[in-house]
């Protein structure tokens, strides 16, 4: 498979992109290029290469949780250093959703 010209130009035009027709040219030598690699690719034998396989099926061990005994009074010189409003021992984030 090869590209033409008039792919190109519908390719840019559908990306809503201006070329000129040194960027076009230079756009369908690329594209062929990387098509030509893909072919090349298809055409290695690979029916003798063990296959690798990602197994997410393990589950990954996971360390306990620890509660750190710090004092309240490190937690509100802690809190005290944020510009932002506390409440209950938290800093109260902006919502990032709408």
């Amino acid at each position: 498979m090869s590209f033409t010209q008039e792919q190109i130009k519908h390719i840019a035009n559908l990306s809503r992109l201006e070329l000129d027709e040194a960027n076009i040219e230079r756009y369908l030598n690329d594209l062929n290029s990387i098509v030509g690699y893909i072919d090349t690719l298809n055409k290695i034998d690979d029916s003798e290469l063990a296959w690798i396989s990602l197994n997410t099926s393990k589950i990954l061990p996971l360390r306990k949780d620890e509660l750190l005994d710090k004092k309240i009074s490190e937690r509100e010189e802690l809190l005290a250093c944020s510009p932002k409003n506390k409440v209950n021992h938290s800093i109260v984030i902006n919502n990032i959703m709408n």
